[in-house]
Formats: C-alpha cells, structure tokens, sequence
C-alpha cells in the first residue's frame, strides 16, 4: 500500500495515558516475540524515535525497523541524527532488523505510472540514495534493506525483465557492501502481490536479493496473501516481513476477477475494495501464516506495519491496538 504522509507525531503525545496498559504483555509475549523476532517500523508508533522505543520496549520487544525519524527518511539524516538513533538502540537495547529505503519507488524510465503518484527520488538519484543507504545500515548493524519495484504501470509483466536488470545492478552495488537487498510486495509498485513478488525474485537470482513479504498488500491486487500469496514465495529468500491486517468490503463483479486474473494470472479474492484493519479485525490469516513459517523454519525478522487510519483514532492508538491483537495471534501459532 502506497505510504501515507508523515502524520505519526501525535502518536507521541498519546504515550503517557497509553503506557499503563502496556506491562502485561511483556512476560506472556517474550517467547512468541523472541521466536519471530517481532519488531515495529518505528514511526507508526511516532515520529520520535526514543517515545518509539519506549513504548516498544514495554511491549517486550527487541527489534525495530527504521524508516522515518523526526519527520524525514532515516537517508536524510544528518550525522548527529545517526548518532542520536545509535544512542538510543544502545540505552534501550534494540537491535535494528530493516533500513527501510525508496530506492526504486519511482518511474521506470520511459514509463508512466498509473497510480498517480510522483517520484520521491528521482531515478538519476537512485544509486546515491542507495550509498546513503547502505551507510545507514552499517552505521546502524543490519545488513538489510528495503527496496521496491518501480511505480506501478497498466502492464507491469512487460518490464519485468528492465526491472530485473535495475534491481541486479542494485544487488551488485549492495554486495560489495556485503548488503542484502529485502524487495517488498507493494500496491503501487510492479511487484504487488505473493505471486509478483515470487516471479520477480526467479529473473533476479542474485544471491543477496530476497523478499519483505508483506502480508496482506495482496489484497489489493486481488491476492489472498495467505495462503495464495505466500505459496508462490521461495522460502530460502525470505528473509523479513511486515504484518498487518485487511478487510475487504465490496464483492467484486466478474469482469473485475476476470480481468484481475488477465493481468496477473493468479487467484483473485472475492473482494476488491479493501482497506486497513486493526490486527486481528481483519480477513487476514496470521495465525495460519506464523504457523507456517514455523512449519517452514523461517529464521528472519518481522515488523509490524498496521497503516491503519479512521476518523477518531489516532495512529498511535491504532498501533498500539494492534500490536496487542498481533501477540494474542502470536501467542494461539507458537
């Protein structure tokens, strides 16, 4: 899904009058957490990254994923920000899973996107944005970052392969750094789905070029993430995933499954308007998915990313709402 606009600073206000209710969960969730190495991107909870730390670590939590600080992409950060977010992974004893990137979250060149969107860097920038990244990383001690697949076009299948070729050469620049590169399933980019994400990962056999699965942006490219979309994956090049929950309200007219299944050749859900849910609300089968990844021996890292959005809530409220839903599915999987 495509990300919203910075709006997570009121999150940080709502930290004392939240607070009290968050000690329960840090004994019965340590072993589920520990398990799945549980984190959150930090930012859905506040834009403050230690009000962010805070409030996950009286959840029990050990990991963090970064992606936007004090209002700017972690790549934008000054050298005395770097410092001041090592300070803190430090003081409350965090462990960074993911730096979160743009890099390709902009027009292939000589395409035009069909969701309207503009270039948050443009694609003359992309290998510098890249170095600003892996900087990051090894600043921060993870060897992960997020990518995408270029804005998303009518008919991405017939870029596949000049994507595959951006993102070879991105992996080849990573490598050297000793980086691995996490491509993400995303709406608004030409990989969307379980299924785009697991034929795109086939063109790009690059050693240090894996998956953020992000369980639940099938949905809106007509995809049940799990298990439709997560069967289509490589197990062995999974290695970090986002976690939310969806609920899809509007049955969707033949034509639409139709020509849904024209254009990614792949199951389609009986829904085709859906949005965000608190964890546990949703359509979603987390508990089935954890389970299979215990099944499957999954070892990488998690993050929690709800996106949720309503008319009265708060974005920290929301995650926090459902964070608690996440450790009750966690704690019924393990």
């Amino acid at each position: 899904m495509q990300r919203r606009a910075f709006l997570r600073n009121a999150g940080m206000f709502a930290l004392s009058a939240c607070a009290g209710s968050f000690g329960g969960f840090r004994t019965r969730a340590a072993s589920p957490v520990r398990r799945f190495k549980l984190g959150v991107i930090s930012d859905e909870f506040s834009q403050d990254f230690e009000e962010a730390l805070k409030t996950m670590k009286q959840f029990g939590l050990e990991w963090v994923e970064i992606r936007t600080v004090w209002g700017a992409y972690n790549t934008e950060a000054s050298p005395s920000q770097v410092q001041r977010i090592k300070e803190l992974l430090s003081k409350y004893q965090f462990r960074v899973s993911v730096v979160d990137t743009a890099l390709y979250k902009c027009n292939l060149p000589g395409t035009e996107n069909v969701v309207k969107e503009k270039d948050a860097y443009p694609y003359s920038q992309q290998m510098d944005l890249l170095d600003r990244a892996i900087d990051r990383a090894q600043a921060l001690g993870t060897d992960k970052l997020r990518v995408f697949a270029f804005w998303r076009v009518a008919d991405p299948q017939r870029y596949y392969p000049r994507i595959a070729e951006e993102l070879a050469k991105a992996a080849e620049v990573a490598e050297k750094a000793k980086m691995r590169l996490v491509l993400e399933d995303e709406g608004s980019c030409n990989v969307g789905s379980g299924h785009e994400l697991g034929a795109m990962l086939k063109l790009v056999p690059a050693v240090n070029l894996g998956a953020n699965w992000d369980v639940g942006n099938g949905y809106w490219r007509g995809e049940v993430s799990y298990p439709v979309g997560y069967g289509a994956l490589d197990k062995n090049r999974l290695w970090h995933m986002h976690l939310k929950d969806v609920r899809c309200d509007a049955a969707a007219t033949a034509k639409e499954k139709a020509e849904a299944f024209r254009k990614q050749g792949t199951r389609v859900t009986e829904q085709s308007k859906c949005q965000t849910a608190i964890v546990g609300t949703g359509q979603v089968d987390l508990a089935g998915q954890l389970r299979a990844l215990l099944r499957d021996k999954y070892d990488g890292t998690m993050s929690l990313e709800p996106e949720y959005e309503a008319p009265g809530v708060t974005h920290f409220e929301a995650t926090r709402r459902s964070l608690e839903g996440l450790l009750k599915i966690m704690a019924t999987a393990v």
